[in-house]
């Protein structure tokens, strides 16, 4: 999978899925708000982040095929801010302007370059990765379930395009550094996984996750994408591609293929 590979899946993309259910009559009940409604907002502020500076430093590569990939990548997940964010507005749950958590992750990262960013950025996209299949179960709105849904398609390949982009970005380093460093991500993934528990812990308990096996999941995501860090190693997606001819999935109307448990490789 090159660069540019991802790049023209994300133009293919940006035009497919325009069909979401803005219909849907459901309006969340007490219950459900009281699950959802912090860690929408969080996730939705954290969503549009904006991106200039990362912009930016894909530029400087003198790379134009990973420079258009940063930036609709970068549009995807603004554009899952604005899916959110209207979501929020039929329910009446007020948008915030500034998060702390979002605060913080925008300057990890910062002072050290390019590929330290895209390691900060996995690490988000890891938490959104079970932090969506846990919103999913968390409420009875299609409309979400099907947010949800497409969030989680897109979320496999930012996966994937920042793993392909560690493993060609990344300087060369002893045995001794690369260890060193892989533990500090370990513990960035470990320390993050468990402030998002908290500050989101009411959807995930909605979700099904217990701390352990939020954590359990949250390992097992890490380790996949570790491994596609590798050089040569394959490049893993779940679900498939959905495209014109293919059947119609079960769900609501307008719903899309829910990402399957079985893995897809790209090469």
């Amino acid at each position: 999978m090159t660069f540019h590979d991802i790049k023209t899946y994300f133009q293919t993309n940006h035009a497919r899925f325009a069909d979401l259910a803005w219909d849907d009559p459901h309006q969340l009940g007490p219950a459900e708000l009281r699950a959802v409604r912090t860690s929408i907002q969080t996730f939705q502020r954290g969503e549009g982040t904006g991106g200039d500076h990362l912009t930016a430093l894909a530029e400087q590569l003198g790379d134009a095929d990973y420079a258009a990939a940063m930036r609709l990548f970068i549009q995807e997940e603004e554009g899952h801010a604005a899916m959110l964010g209207q979501f929020m507005d039929r329910q009446g749950i007020e948008r915030l302007q500034t998060h702390w958590l979002h605060a913080i992750f925008r300057k990890l990262g910062r002072p050290l370059g390019l590929v330290h960013m895209v390691r900060v950025i996995l690490t988000a996209e890891v938490v959104a990765t079970i932090y969506y299949r846990a919103l999913f179960r968390a409420t009875y709105s299609g409309l979400l379930q099907q947010i949800c849904r497409r969030i989680l398609l897109d979320e496999e390949m930012h996966l994937a395009f920042h793993c392909v982009a560690v493993r060609q970005l990344s300087p060369r380093r002893n045995w001794l550094s690369r260890w060193l460093w892989r533990q500090a991500y370990r513990g960035l993934m470990a320390g993050t996984a468990l402030v998002v528990y908290g500050t989101c812990r009411r959807t995930f308990r909605a979700g099904g996750y217990g701390l352990l096996s939020f954590c359990t999941a949250i390992a097992d995501e890490y380790a996949r994408v570790e491994q596609m860090q590798r050089p040569n190693s394959l490049i893993m997606l779940r679900g498939g591609l959905p495209s014109a001819a293919a059947p119609a999935q079960p769900g609501p109307a307008g719903a899309w293929q829910w990402p399957a448990p079985h893995l897809r490789v790209a090469r």
